[in-house]
């Protein structure tokens, strides 16, 4: 039986504080095309937007620290995804995606809170 590529669930945005932007840690995903970000915040009135960056010229050493910072393109979303509210959630799904590194990065608008961001990957 052959193994299909996926990257099990697993948090890039830790507890991030949302009195400024936030830029998750980076995901290799090659050999994936399916990629879904599952966000949650708590806060006082935290407004801005998600953003979702890919490069190919990104890379890290064996031991996880980068090599090459690499450039960082957004991805054009079909829905810009918003955060508002003091507690709430959201949810963005890529396919079809042929990069090599992907990372969100919350831009933010004003208030504070915390959020909280897991990936997942795997093949089509």
């Amino acid at each position: 039986m052959a193994s299909r590529p996926l990257i099990t669930p697993h948090s890039v945005i830790k507890d991030g504080d949302m009195s400024g932007d936030i830029v998750s840690d980076v995901t290799i995903i090659q050999n994936t095309t399916l990629i879904s970000y599952e966000i949650s915040w708590v806060g006082t009135t935290p407004v801005g937007t998600l953003s979702v960056e890919v490069s190919n010229d990104y890379s890290q050493n064996v031991d996880g620290t980068v090599r090459a910072p690499g450039k960082w393109t957004e991805l054009p979303l079909s829905i810009t995804p918003a955060v508002s509210g003091n507690t709430d959630n959201g949810f963005i799904d890529i396919t079809e995606l042929a990069a090599y590194a992907i990372r969100i990065k919350y831009n933010r608008t004003s208030g504070v809170g915390t959020m909280q961001a897991i990936i997942v990957a795997k093949v089509a």
